[in-house]
């Protein structure tokens, strides 16, 4: 009895640590990506090639870099972008947006930051109207 019970007991076991680990791929994280840059980006992904360049997984959460370059464009002719996902109903949800830099989309750099060479300050109590001219006091 007892050695009928322990192959399916080590088989019960195995497709059981199979179906958890089966989230945790490239393939998977990657769609989660593309489905949020088709639904939120504005992106026309037809005119860019985007390619997950890299993953990691720690426990529920997943951490991939993505490049981004024009179509038939040079391979230094692009840029990157960092992911944070979560595992959420058994499929990965995007939780983060980052530039290469660690800056998330939401809190770009305030003018303290590093902006490219020849770039105007930038004055976040710019006028609407002008944003060359501060913003009238009240």
């Amino acid at each position: 009895m007892v050695s009928r019970l322990l192959p399916s007991c080590l088989i019960g076991i195995l497709f059981i640590a199979a179906c958890g680990n089966g989230l945790n791929s490239k393939e998977k994280v990657q769609a989660a990506i593309m489905d949020r840059l088709q639904n939120r980006s504005g992106l026309d992904l037809k005119s860019v090639d985007v390619t997950t360049t890299n993953v990691s997984f720690d426990k529920n959460v997943a951490y991939a870099t993505v490049s981004f370059r024009p179509k038939g464009g040079a391979l230094n002719s692009g840029m990157s972008m960092k992911y944070t996902l979560e595992a959420r109903d058994g499929k990965w949800v995007v939780t983060k947006v980052g530039d290469s830099a660690g800056h998330s989309m939401s809190n770009p750099p305030q003018s303290g930051g590093s902006l490219p060479p020849g770039h105007a300050p930038i004055d976040h109590g710019a006028s609407p109207a002008n944003p060359h001219l501060p913003a009238p006091t009240q």
